[in-house]
């Protein structure tokens, strides 16, 4: 058995539990985590640092989106299976029956959930952010990464694909803004 589909049936069936299968199902939730998340993020943009931090959340949704975009592009251009499509037969779905459609796309490489979050993390961190909140937001996005795995929906190698790829994405538009600002002045 290769080593990523080894990791991930560790992941998905030895940590089976009704909690875990909650918790991880509930961080994987756009509508139920991530928009929740997200608007809380407005709240305390807004209230620590006024307009930057306004101006830092409205470009912080446009680098999520446009790595939305590059995470579907490369999605198409890999096509490389989720795990639940296939090794179906083999992994765990969470709160769905046995052999049911597991996501809107038979590709997963990357995890376009662990890229968004890491994306956000890296983005606010350096736009915004001290240690703490950095911290907070990191163990936030690795915790998503996680769920994606633990719930059968991609491959570690897809997920960590998401996650350099969302870090990367991060830190260029972070860099790009920083350097915008300086020609500004």
């Amino acid at each position: 058995m290769p080593v990523n589909e080894g990791l991930l049936l560790a992941i998905n069936q030895g940590w089976a539990n009704p909690w875990l299968d909650e918790f991880f199902g509930l961080l994987s939730s756009r509508l139920l985590f991530a928009l929740p998340m997200a608007l809380t993020l407005l709240v305390v943009c807004w209230s620590k640092w006024q307009y930057r931090g306004l101006r830092a959340w409205f470009l912080m949704l446009l680098v999520i989106g446009t790595g939305d975009f590059i995470g579907n592009q490369l999605k198409h251009l890999s096509q490389q299976p989720r795990p639940c499509y296939a090794i179906a037969e083999q992994v765990r779905l969470p709160g769905r029956p046995a052999g049911t459609a597991c996501g809107p796309s038979l590709n997963g490489w990357p995890s376009n959930h662990t890229l968004n979050f890491f994306a956000m993390a890296a983005f606010l961190s350096l736009r915004l952010l001290r240690r703490r909140g950095t911290l907070i937001l990191f163990a936030i996005a690795t915790l998503v990464g996680l769920s994606r795995i633990y719930l059968g929906k991609h491959y570690p190698d897809q997920v960590a694909a998401g996650a350099l790829i969302g870090l990367s994405w991060g830190i260029v538009w972070a860099l790009l803004l920083a350097r915008y600002e300086q020609r500004k002045r």
